[in-house]
């Protein structure tokens, strides 16, 4: 019976703390979702079930992923609507956070990949200054995830309207 009941509480801890969320898996996962559909389809799995309220930054996992899934997506239709319901969640988070530095990195990395003609780069120059400004506040985990993509992305740059 006793050995049951540790079975049971090992099995029950180990489930709970698989399904836990981890901010620096999900962003090694973003850099690599960026390049691969299925590291895509893996970010959204450990993000699906997220709430705005209970975690803003799995939420903020979760609107990538679906936003990199409309990017490797074939069917136009599915594309822009989940292009469409990535945009709206990032956008929300953003909304209610407004001063966290990685919630506009990742907005910044999306709004420069996205085409031109989606249009969907008004936030770059803002997001950028907002970054530039902050990143030596943040800390020391989160410059080095942000500094060397942001370096990478035109980091001088003033202008955003076009590429």
């Amino acid at each position: 019976m006793r050995l049951s009941v540790i079975l049971f509480l090992f099995v029950f801890f180990n489930e709970t703390r698989a399904q836990e969320f981890n901010l620096y898996e999900a962003r090694d996962l973003f850099i690599e979702a960026s390049k691969n559909k299925e590291m895509a389809n893996k970010l959204y799995e450990i993000t699906k079930n997220s709430s705005i309220d209970t975690n803003y930054k799995k939420y903020t996992y979760n609107a990538l992923a679906i936003l990199l899934q409309s990017k490797y997506a074939i069917n136009p239709f599915y594309k822009i609507k989940s292009f469409k319901e990535g945009k709206e969640k990032l956008d929300r988070v953003i909304h209610r956070f407004p001063n966290d530095i990685e919630l506009r990195f990742l907005r910044f990395c999306v709004q420069n990949d996205t085409p031109d003609f989606i249009n969907y780069k008004k936030n770059m120059q803002e997001d950028s200054r907002l970054i530039k400004d902050n990143i030596s506040k943040s800390s020391e985990k989160l410059q080095h995830f942000i500094s060397p993509i942001f370096k990478t992305l035109n980091y001088g740059r003033t202008s955003y309207t076009s590429r």
